[in-house]
């Protein structure tokens, strides 16, 4: 038996301090390291089992990803679902560049490296279940407000009536990946219910895959880039015909060509 153990003030006054100094004592005389998992991750790993991924998986410390990224139950246990979905083809129930890339239904190029380097904190050429939460609230979610779902599917849109063809989709992708001869039906089929894709079914595809968000962004950040780098004379022309530089920007751009 270990010691009895009395709060102090400062304990009473806070339990979880108490209870918090307790755990390490046990944790110290036991000689075992002090982890944040709780019931939830054992609920998460008998989940995992059921997904037919390693029941290890589902071990992702819950309270302190949920604490730091606000994300509930819920929101967590349907993420499990979607990287088992990724998951379930490779070895050992981790997520490689090609499963990425596959469920992406895009190949695998410079971009989708970089995005899936971001996902892959520990840079181990592979993301976890841990790795997936995190990188779809701190870098996806983010990026997928309405204000951006509406900016990419103007810019998808070339020419402006209301719905983007699949030959627009092809164009932006191409340009976004730098993949030439990318072959984009797969996906485009998978948005669309018809010839088109209204707004409503871009909105309704990017917020159930915010991955794509992050390559929409970055495109973007690309072309507001290169406008920006050309002469003054130039950005005009160059922000209406990409589509993407903000009404506020353009008048800045025709305001400067004034000036000079």
């Amino acid at each position: 038996f270990l010691p009895v153990q009395v709060p102090d003030d400062k304990e009473k006054s806070d339990p979880v301090l108490f209870a918090s100094r307790v755990r390490n004592l046990m944790a110290e005389a036991l000689g075992i390291p002090v982890t944040d998992h709780t019931y939830e991750d054992c609920r998460l790993m008998i989940s995992a089992g059921q997904l037919t991924l390693p029941m290890e998986a589902g071990l992702v410390e819950f309270t302190k990803i949920s604490q730091k990224l606000k994300l509930d139950w819920d929101g967590i246990r349907k993420h499990l679902d979607e990287y088992a979905s990724i998951a379930s083809a490779s070895k050992g129930g981790r997520i490689g560049i090609e499963e990425f890339a596959e469920y992406l239904k895009l190949p695998v190029s410079d971009v989708l490296r970089q995005l899936f380097a971001l996902f892959d904190r520990n840079h181990d050429g592979s993301i976890d279940f841990r790795e997936y939460v995190i990188g779809l609230a701190v870098l996806c979610n983010p990026a997928n407000t309405e204000e951006i779902i509406q900016v990419a599917f103007k810019l998808f849109d070339l020419d402006e009536d209301g719905y983007i063809t699949e030959d627009e989709f092809s164009t932006i992708l191409q340009a976004s990946l730098g993949v030439p001869d990318l072959d984009v039906s797969g996906l485009f089929k998978e948005i669309a219910h018809g010839d088109s894709i209204s707004y409503e079914e871009f909105k309704r595809f990017a917020i159930k895959h915010p991955e794509y968000a992050k390559i929409f962004t970055t495109y973007l950040d690309l072309q507001t880039s290169h406008v920006f780098s050309l002469p003054k004379e130039v950005q005009t022309r160059s922000s209406v015909a990409s589509n993407v530089v903000s009404p506020e920007n353009h008048e800045e751009s025709t305001s400067g060509k004034k000036d000079d």
